[in-house]
């Protein structure tokens, strides 16, 4: 499916450093060179190059070395990380290289050396002994010669030093490292997982190219290869579709460090099709739903590189930017049709897993289906009424709606579902009060009436405009501390605190949701009211508040602080500025919750 793409990308850093007058520099042969051999290499065995034309990195490093020649960057100016532009045109010799040693071709190429390292994609890494580095010269360079297929090791040379790569590449050696490889599904074993430590140009997230001698320790691998494999007998349990979508999409797994429960990291990207960074997950289930959800990025990646689905500057695509429960930030059209079909998936798992597990795993599961479940529905609605979807685009929505009708309505039991409930509104309003704005002139005259005791029925509404707080990315840690609770009770004191070393949150306020999770709700009002008294800007704590208050059974003042937090707390800030002192923010709130002329505002 990316073949094509990829062939114009390679194509197009060619023609790209040709017309900007930049080639692989003295030191490297011609891109010409490379070329050659990689077309050389796809007259004996085709089905190689499309594998390395397909590899994830090559997309990730034509989409930079593309950024560096139309940025102007000319040798032997470098790059953010020190890496020369003529060494990061050398990672096309590297290709071509990896095509040779996989079909047999003969030929002798010259490639660039990172941190003592050569990378050959798809096959490993070779690490040079330290007598054969030239460290005079930045980046060394090595040249690799590749005998006709049975006539002997390929063989690397530095100067007057010669080192044999092994006969078999899957074999790992004192100076070769194989790319590691990850039967995660016992019914395909013949389709293993890259486990990818190796390739430069496997992290697209920094601008800094991850480190070319740092790898897995065998520990690590082991844990991954294990967690891979356990992971896979699950989702071939119980998630035949599912599976089915991985083994077609997923190639590569990128491990990233571990995470602590519920901070599970892992992303995609459009131009790395089939690969997957993930953070070292506590448990095989952890690892399965981010599989799934990341498989469903990647399928919409290869669809839209296909068919558009949206067009964010269409005419009547008023408002480009939307809330998306997954997300603390608002997102843009495409980020909500991504996270909707990510999270239809993580919805059908949560699905099938709730009536397999029992116990706090059981409560778990019911909670995170309800969540997403919830979340998906939010997300097609606002998918439906955009006017940014192609034609296309509408027809996929309104597939993944059917798809979403078709789920069998299931209750969730009282306590995760108290909980997923307490979730939906708590994100959405710690969301508003972080990103969106009242009319200043409309919450004036709104202040005037609730200091004069007006009948707050007759009071006028109030608009809110978004205004993105760029500092606001993640979503509240309530939500991972709702996880904690279900799954490990006697563990969410400890938790919280961890969190509020990490993420700078007032102690007062871990105190405060610590309390609301617990249920003690007179205890968590006073604890809001205390963050308020020193934070009162803090979106957490009004959002928080709001909770505690309904738990408490204030509904009025705690429905004006799930829907409209960002008045209250703007009503609160100029009656304190106008008259020198705070007002009680459960008044405020009580009063503006009797207003549906802002209530019933969004």
């Amino acid at each position: 499916m990316e073949r094509s793409r990829r062939m114009l990308m390679v194509r197009a850093v060619a023609e790209t450093a040709r017309e900007c007058a930049v080639d692989a520099g003295p030191a490297l042969p011609s891109l010409r060179i490379a070329l050659d051999l990689l077309l050389r290499a796809e007259q004996a065995r085709p089905d190689v190059v499309v594998d390395l034309l397909e590899h994830p990195g090559t997309g990730i490093w034509a989409v930079r070395v593309l950024e560096r020649l139309r940025d102007g960057d000319k040798i032997p100016h470098e790059g953010r990380d020190g890496l020369p532009l003529w060494a990061e045109l050398g990672y096309l010799h590297c290709l071509a290289a990896a095509a040779a040693l996989r079909s047999g071709t003969e030929g002798t190429i010259r490639l660039p050396v990172r941190e003592g390292c050569v990378a050959l994609p798809t096959l490993g890494r070779i690490r040079l002994p330290v007598a054969m580095d030239d460290e005079a010269r930045t980046p060394a360079v090595v040249t690799l010669r590749i005998p006709r297929a049975g006539s002997g090791p390929a063989e690397l040379t530095a100067g007057e030093r010669r080192l044999s790569l092994p006969a078999d590449p899957g074999r790992t050696s004192s100076n070769w490292q194989p790319v590691r490889r990850a039967a995660w599904d016992p019914e395909r074993s013949a389709f293993p997982l890259v486990l990818e430590d190796c390739d430069p140009y496997r992290d697209f997230r920094a601008q800094t190219l991850p480190s070319s001698s740092v790898s897995l320790s065998h520990d690590q691998a082991q844990r991954w290869q294990q967690l891979l494999r356990e992971a896979g007998q699950l989702l071939s349990a119980r998630h035949p579709q599912a599976t089915e979508l991985l083994a077609a999409t997923l190639r590569v797994v990128v491990p990233l460090p571990a995470a602590p429960r519920f901070r599970t990291a892992s992303a995609s990207y459009s131009e790395a099709f089939g690969s997957a960074l993930i953070s070292l997950p506590p448990d095989p289930v952890e690892l399965a739903v981010t599989m799934v959800h990341e498989a469903r990025h990647s399928v919409l990646n290869g669809l839209l590189h296909q068919l558009p689905l949206f067009d964010e500057d269409s005419p009547g695509a008023e408002d480009p930017l939307f809330y998306a429960p997954w997300r603390g930030d608002p997102r843009p059209l495409s980020g909500v049709l991504h996270g909707a079909y990510a999270f239809a998936g993580v919805t059908e798992f949560w699905r099938v897993e709730r009536r397999a597990l029992s116990g706090p795993a059981a409560d778990l599961a019911h909670f995170e289906y309800a969540v997403w479940h919830t979340a998906v529905g939010e997300a097609l609605a606002t998918l439906r009424t955009s006017a940014g979807l192609t034609e296309a685009g509408r027809q996929f929505v309104e597939r993944m709606a059917e798809t979403a009708d078709d789920w069998p309505y299931e209750p969730v039991p009282g306590w995760p579902g108290e909980l997923a409930r307490a979730e939906g509104a708590d994100l959405r309003a710690v969301w508003r009060a972080r990103h969106t704005r009242p009319d200043l002139g409309q919450v004036r005259v709104l202040t005037e009436a609730w200091s004069s005791g007006a009948d707050p029925s007759t009071a006028p509404g109030v608009r809110s405009r978004l205004r993105p707080d760029p500092q606001a990315s993640s979503p509240d840690a309530r939500g991972e501390l709702r996880r904690v609770r279900l799954a490990e009770p006697e563990a969410l004191l400890t938790r919280a605190r961890a969190n509020d070393d990490t993420s700078n949150r007032p102690s007062a306020l871990v105190a405060a949701d610590v309390s609301l999770l617990r249920g003690d709700a007179a205890r968590s009002v006073r604890g809001y009211l205390d963050v308020l008294t020193e934070y009162p800007g803090l979106p957490s704590a009004w959002a928080g508040l709001g909770l505690a208050l309904s738990d408490a059974g204030q509904p009025t003042a705690a429905h004006a602080l799930l829907r409209r937090p960002e008045v209250v707390r703007a009503v609160h800030q100029q009656t304190r500025e106008r008259c020198g002192r705070s007002p009680d923010p459960v008044e405020v709130a009580d009063w503006i919750g009797r207003n549906p002329a802002v209530c019933d505002e969004s």
